[in-house]
């Protein structure tokens, strides 16, 4: 639906500035459709009067010449529209880029440019030029009539899933909400309760109130058909496609867009005796124009006593349509449950071609109803004039309650889905003001809802979530949002208590900081990517898989992983850091996928990749990424979740094919397997068509809760004032000694001296084998800055630090001090 700023606001029985408006239908998911008519070209718009009509004839066709006074001079105009007639005024245009082009003869008469209605608003069957009121003044600036029509348009089709976003209504409902406000219509817009001029009235039979649960009636008397309908009215129609024919019809079509109802209009004089619900019955017809159309049987219809009158969801016969002499109007409103015969209405598109009119968000409200025939008898007798009788209802509301939707919200679920605490009281009112209803609020802890007919979008639990943020509104939340806050209160008191998810919350928070971008992939993958990667593995085959390429569980975030940089890189993206966080799928030991005790486990891991690109920096060269740059990144976002008693080792692969074994390692926490990362391996490469190499590696979040006091409490100090000082040593060690150990004996020795209030960080800065070096050798040269906290060392008591370490490598990995 295409509607106008002005259009809403007619709604709104509260105060809304046009950017605050602007701002909440945006928020509600509707799109800005267009600006109109533009600022320059009202500025460039005065007040004219005709003062002389003449005529002329082009191609021997005869045309106007109007005179038109604009204060300062008068102007020749050259105008075929109908409408043009003496002492009329006009919206001149005065801008040269208006005037008429490409034909001589009209460029020599015409000096300016008259407005027409289909230029600059939306009436695209009016091409009458504008009429402005008798109270402008000639010469002045016609910017200030005509910007009531400045205003911004907006398209709710952008929201494919709110049916009830096809009507006003449906969108001031959402408006209101946001604004806190209890929905109704507004006192001012439908006058209920009007004077009854006269008693004509139908009276109502429904044979089946299952079909039918609610029905309202009214006659109008002494209506003018004839009438023009007015200009507002065709323009929004037109913004909707709707094609205008006679006003009343007009009017059903304009009501029907605010409110969501269809109204039938009949001419009343043709009725005779009651009006009936009912099913059809053997042998019946009506006429569509001129046509005879047999009824199938068992067709809902509405029916007086001697004839069909229409097929509801189809069309009406044509001999009760209203006419150019029709006086007396019957209105007829009624809600109708399409779900129980939508495939009578089915059978006459595919047998005659008649296609349905039927409306999905139809609410069933009563009170809707009301307001819909009150609606539409304002307006006929605004606009065509008319006597209105009393209106006869008929309600069973029985039938309605039956089909309510209920869904239990726990105020839990709200909570963590969010990550922010909303009140009790809150939600209620946000959901209250949605048109959703709470059936039982003895229980705090969560709330019974009943759904609202218009709402088919909402199903289960999230859905009314989703409602809840969008209408407390996403800039309402605080930016650090609980979640985070809770975890660093655990971190911060020095809990035991982290789950799972906080602790993948930390390491993609870290990881996003480093400039990784999330993906998120399926969990089915293809059967020859599995096996490729890992044809070793016990993986779940699915029995009926949605695609070939997705017919097993997979088994680790690797060949999504792969997939997404394949991807990329076949449109020329080569840029690439990315991780994926989810769970992985295995049958249990003992279990087969044929047996039907099958038992699944699930893992939740992590695993991030970077492509081999070149580093660019204008403090450096251009180099190339390696193994060492994915390793450090790990190394520093695992930093933010250890303790210092806790180390993390990288040893050796040997297992993991997927792998180039030169550069690839598991990684250990405390000696407790948690990972894997390296550069995968060429062969991989080439089968899946990458070209640049690629460094991955995968940790699973749960093996981190198996270590114990994994969070500690960072303690700050004072820094010395103290000098440092720096000693460097270079020692032989063992090839197959893990440069890990080396250092994790540095800190173990920096914790003893410590104890004697002396800091010392150690950290190696040059590995060399080669000429005067051992086969199996290798010389590794360690870095130590030395500090005490409490006085100036001197340079006996540095050597004797260094020497400690000395000693303790020889004791533990038999080194020996390089010579120099």
């Amino acid at each position: 639906m295409k509607f106008d700023e002005t259009w809403i606001k007619e709604w709104i029985d509260f105060e809304i500035d046009s950017e605050s408006l602007l701002e909440q239908i945006t928020r509600i998911g509707i799109e800005v459709n267009k600006i109109f008519p533009r600022e320059k070209y009202l500025e460039n718009m005065i007040v004219g009067k005709i003062v002389k009509i003449s005529e002329c004839f082009e191609n021997k066709i005869p045309s106007k010449v109007l005179t038109v006074d604009i204060g300062k001079k008068l102007l020749k105009i050259f105008c075929n529209s109908l409408n043009s007639r003496l002492n009329m005024k006009v919206a001149v245009s005065i801008q040269k880029s208006y005037s008429i082009k490409n034909k001589k003869k009209r460029e020599q008469i015409s000096e300016a440019c008259l407005c027409r209605y289909n230029q600059i608003f939306f009436l695209k069957e009016n091409r009458n030029i504008v009429e402005i009121p008798k109270n402008f003044s000639i010469g002045s600036k016609i910017g200030k009539h005509l910007i009531q029509y400045y205003q911004r348009t907006f398209d709710s089709s952008s929201v494919s899933n709110r049916k009830d976003f096809d009507y006003i209504f449906g969108i001031y409902r959402d408006i209101a909400a946001i604004n806190r406000k209890k929905i109704s219509f507004q006192k001012n817009k439908i006058k209920k309760n009007r004077k009854i001029s006269h008693s004509s009235h139908v009276k109502l039979n429904i044979t089946e109130p299952k079909y039918c649960p609610y029905i309202f009636s009214r006659v109008i008397k002494k209506v003018d058909v004839g009438i023009k309908t007015p200009d507002w009215m065709i323009e929004r129609l037109s913004w909707n496609d709707v094609v205008t024919t006679n006003p009343i019809n007009n009017i059903k079509n304009y009501v029907k867009l605010e409110t969501g109802y269809s109204i039938f209009a009949y001419d009343f004089e043709k009725i005779r005796g009651s009006i009936t619900i009912r099913r059809s019955k053997k042998n019946e017809s009506i006429f569509l124009k001129e046509k005879k159309i047999d009824l199938l049987q068992n067709t809902l219809v509405i029916s007086d006593e001697k004839s069909i009158i229409s097929i509801i969801g189809i069309t009406d016969n044509e001999r009760f349509k209203i006419q150019k002499n029709t006086s007396n109007i019957l209105l007829i409103c009624a809600i109708f449950d399409f779900n129980l015969f939508s495939n009578s209405l089915n059978e006459y598109q595919y047998v005659y071609g008649l296609s349905s009119k039927v409306n999905e968000s139809q609410e069933k409200d009563s009170n809707m109803l009301l307001n819909t025939i009150e609606r539409t008898s304002e307006l006929i007798t605004k606009i065509c004039g008319g006597e209105v009788g009393k209106i006869i209802k008929f309600i069973y509301e029985d039938q309605c309650l039956k089909e309510s939707r209920k869904i239990v919200l726990k105020l839990k679920k709200i909570h963590q889905t969010i990550g922010h605490r909303l009140s009790y009281k809150k939600i209620s009112e946000i959901l209250i003001h949605l048109g959703f209803k709470i059936l039982s609020d003895s229980n705090y802890d969560q709330l019974e809802i009943k759904i609202p007919s218009w709402r088919k979008d909402v199903s289960i639990e999230e859905d009314i979530i989703d409602e809840i943020i969008r209408i407390y509104g996403y800039n309402n939340f605080p930016k650090e949002s609980s979640r985070n806050l809770q975890i660093n209160s655990k971190v911060i008191n020095n809990q035991r208590d982290l789950s799972m998810m906080d602790i993948l919350y930390l390491l993609k928070r870290s990881l996003a900081c480093l400039g990784y971008h999330e993906i998120i992939t399926y969990s089915f993958i293809n059967e020859k990517l599995q096996n490729l990667l890992f044809f070793n593995q016990n993986y779940i085959e699915l029995p009926h898989p949605i695609s070939s390429k997705m017919s097993v569980m997979r088994t680790s975030l690797i060949p999504g992983i792969l997939s997404a940089v394949q991807y990329n890189q076949r449109r020329q993206n080569d840029q690439i850091k990315i991780f994926e966080s989810g769970y992985t799928f295995f049958l249990k030991k003992n279990s087969s996928a044929d047996s039907h005790q099958t038992k699944v486990t699930q893992k939740l891991m992590l695993s991030a990749a970077i492509v081999d690109q070149k580093e660019r920096s204008w403090f450096q060269e251009n180099r190339k990424i390696d193994f060492f740059d994915i390793k450090g990144d790990l190394e520093s976002i695992l930093c933010s979740i250890k303790s210092d008693r806790k180390r993390f080792l990288f040893k050796k692969n040997l297992y993991y094919p997927i792998f180039d074994k030169e550069q690839s390692a598991e990684i250990y926490l405390d000696d407790k397997f948690f990972g894997i990362i390296g550069v995968i391996h060429k062969r991989i490469k080439e089968q899946l068509e990458i070209r640049k190499k690629i460094f991955v590696f995968e940790i699973i979040i749960e093996n981190l809760l198996l270590n114990k006091d994994l969070f500690s409490i960072k303690k700050y100090k004072e820094i010395s004032k103290f000098p440092m000082n720096q000693r460097d040593i270079s020692m032989i060690f063992r090839e197959e000694i893990p440069v890990s150990e080396i250092l994790s004996e540095c800190r173990r020795v920096s914790s003893f001296l410590l104890k004697k209030k002396i800091e010392v960080s150690s950290k190696i800065f040059d590995i060399y084998q080669g000429k005067s070096i051992k086969n199996g050798y290798r010389s590794i040269s360690i870095n130590f800055t030395i500090q005490n906290s409490q006085k100036t060392m001197r340079e006996h008591e540095i050597s004797n630090v260094v020497e400690i370490f000395i000693n303790e490598m020889k004791k533990k990995f038999f080194a020996i001090l390089r010579e120099k």
